[in-house]
């Protein structure tokens, strides 16, 4: 996935609110924050079956795909403060999902790998979450969708 923020000739430093016509249930940061609450709930309930919320997915997926494996790391890719990420891997760690071990190259550090119930449970979520996102979604054409993820992609650069 690109993540390259194109920003079309027409737009503006104006700002696209005024006091005056910023409606408080359609503003994009109310309606953003709608779509979020949704998403995940929506994902919860498709994890419930396999014991895993929303928040513990994305640690699953990030630590399969070898994108992270401290604390410190999920924190700042998940931006997530590092007291409730340490709470989320010893919530993930007492169901056998994680584990902790001391690192090899900086034995201040801990390293977190998935175990082998872990592993399991990866390829298990990815239809899940595909599911979600295609129910969200129905209705929407691919080039709606690739349009959604370039303005949100340009909210995220603004940010």
């Amino acid at each position: 996935m690109s993540t390259e923020v194109q920003t079309p000739p027409e737009a503006t430093d104006q700002g696209a609110y005024q006091l005056d016509t910023m409606d408080r249930d359609t503003n994009v940061g109310r309606l953003v924050h709608r779509a979020r609450h949704e998403l995940v709930t929506h994902i919860d309930a498709a994890l419930a079956t396999l014991d895993l919320t929303a928040a513990q997915w994305t640690v699953v997926v990030y630590l399969a795909e070898d994108l992270a494996n401290t604390p410190a790391e999920l924190s700042r890719l998940l931006n997530y403060d590092p007291g409730a990420m340490t709470r989320l891997i010893d919530r993930l760690e007492k169901k056998n999902i994680v584990k902790r071990a001391p690192s090899d190259a900086d034995r201040r550090s801990v390293v977190v790998t998935l175990t082998e119930q872990g592993r399991t449970l990866y390829p298990e979520i990815r239809p899940l979450i595909v599911d979600v996102l295609n129910h969200l979604l129905r209705g929407f054409s691919q080039v709606e969708v690739k349009q959604l993820e370039n303005l949100l992609l340009r909210v995220l650069h603004n940010a």
